[in-house]
C-alpha cells in the first residue's frame, strides 16, 4: 500500500483532478487554464493516468477530447475520490483548530490593485504556519475554480451567480472604452457606429470585460470585428498602445501600465464592476480560510497605499439618451 504521505498519491490525487477537468471542458487548452497548468502538462498528466490505469479515457479528435464509455464510468468515481479527499482535508482543518497549511489563492488582477502586499504582509504576520500558492486568471477561471474546489479564497470581478460561493464586495473597478491615442480625435464625439469599423481586441470569454464587449455589442446593434483574442490584461493594453485595436478595460489600468500617453479612454460610457473576494460556503468553518476572509476585509477598510502611476482622468461625458446605457459585467 502506498503511504498517503508519499508523491505518488498525491500525483494520483492530481491526476484525477486533472482528468475531471478536460472531462468537464471537453479541451486540453481549456482545462490547462482552469488548472492553471501548461496543456503540454495537462496532456501527460492524462497520458500518465492511461497508462497506469491500462484504459482509454478519451477519444482525441479535432473537436476536442470525448470521454470514453470507461471514461465515463471512471468519471464518477474520480469525483466521489476528489470530493471525499477535499472533504477529510477540511475535517482536520477543523479538528486542529489551527491556522496552518498551504491556500491556494486565486488573482483575477495585478497585485497593487488588490493590495495584494498589504494582504500577505498582514496574514503572514499573524500565522506563520500559513504559506499559499497563487494563481492568476480571469475573473470566471477564478470563480469555476472556487467552485470545484481547485482556489480555496479568490479576488474575481463582476457578478457572481453561483449558490455556492459566499462573495464580499471590497470596491468598484470603473471601466472605460479604451482605444489608441492616435483615434482619439476621431472617436472623440460618442458615435457608436463608428466602433464597428474599428479592430477590436476581446479578452478570455470567462472574463467579465469580454462580457461587457459582447453586451455592448447586442444592445448597440453593432457586429464588431473581433482581430485579437488575448487571456492578459497587460498584452490588451499593449495592443491598444500600438494601435492595433480597441478594447474594454479599466480605467486604473491604463496609468497603472504607463500606458496614458499612449491609450485614451473614450467618451462613450463609463461603468463600474464589484471586486470581490469569494469562497466556498461550505468552507465557512474551515479556519484558514476565514482568517484569510478577515485579513482582506481589514484590509480594504483602510485607506489605500497606493502605488499606481497617476495618470489624466478622463472626463466623465453623458450618454447618448437614444441608446441603453447601463451595462453589467
Amino acid at each position: 500500500m502506498i503511504p498517503a504521505s508519499s508523491p505518488l498519491a498525491v500525483m494520483e490525487l492530481y491526476q484525477l483532478r486533472t482528468f475531471l477537468a478536460v472531462a468537464e471542458e471537453q479541451n486540453l487548452t481549456r482545462a490547462a487554464e482552469k488548472l492553471f497548468a501548461s496543456q503540454p502538462a495537462v496532456s501527460a498528466q492524462i497520458k500518465a493516468l492511461e497508462d497506469e490505469l491500462g484504459v482509454r479515457l478519451f477519444d482525441r479528435g479535432t473537436k476536442g477530447m470525448k470521454l470514453t464509455r470507461p471514461g465515463e464510468v471512471l468519471q464518477q468515481q474520480a469525483r466521489r475520490i476528489v470530493d471525499a479527499a477535499r472533504d477529510f482535508k477540511h475535517s482536520a482543518d477543523n479538528l486542529r483548530g489551527s491556522v496552518s497549511g498551504e491556500l491556494v489563492l486565486g488573482l483575477n488582477n495585478r497585485p497593487e490593485i488588490l493590495r495584494l502586499v498589504e494582504i500577505l504582509r498582514s496574514i503572514t504576520s499573524a500565522h506563520s504556519e500559513l504559506s499559499f500558492q497563487l494563481v492568476n486568471g480571469s475573473s470566471g477561471v477564478i470563480l469555476q475554480g472556487i467552485e470545484e474546489g481547485n482556489i480555496s479564497i479568490g479576488f474575481f470581478e463582476g457578478p457572481c451567480e453561483s449558490p455556492k460561493i459566499v462573495s464580499h464586495e471590497l470596491d468598484r473597478i470603473e471601466l472605460c472604452l479604451a482605444a489608441p491615442a492616435a483615434w482619439a480625435e476621431e472617436l472623440s464625439v460618442p458615435d457608436w457606429k463608428l466602433l464597428e469599423g474599428k479592430p477590436w481586441i476581446f479578452t478570455s470569454p470567462t472574463c467579465s470585460y469580454c462580457r461587457f464587449i459582447q453586451r455592448i455589442s447586442e444592445e448597440q446593434g453593432l457586429h464588431l470585428s473581433r482581430r485579437f483574442q488575448v487571456n492578459e490584461d497587460l498584452t490588451v493594453l499593449n495592443l491598444v498602445a500600438e494601435g492595433l485595436g480597441m478594447t474594454v478595460t479599466a480605467v486604473d489600468q491604463i496609468a497603472a501600465n504607463g500606458f496614458q500617453d499612449k491609450v485614451v479612454a473614450l467618451p462613450h460610457f463609463r461603468e463600474s464592476v464589484p471586486l470581490s473576494i469569494g469562497y466556498l460556503a461550505s468552507n465557512e468553518s474551515d479556519p484558514s480560510i476565514m482568517a484569510v476572509r478577515d485579513h482582506v476585509l481589514e484590509v480594504w477598510r483602510q485607506p489605500a497605499k497606493s502605488s499606481l502611476p497617476k495618470g489624466p482622468t478622463p472626463p466623465r461625458t453623458s450618454r447618448p439618451a437614444s441608446r441603453k446605457s447601463r451595462y453589467r459585467s
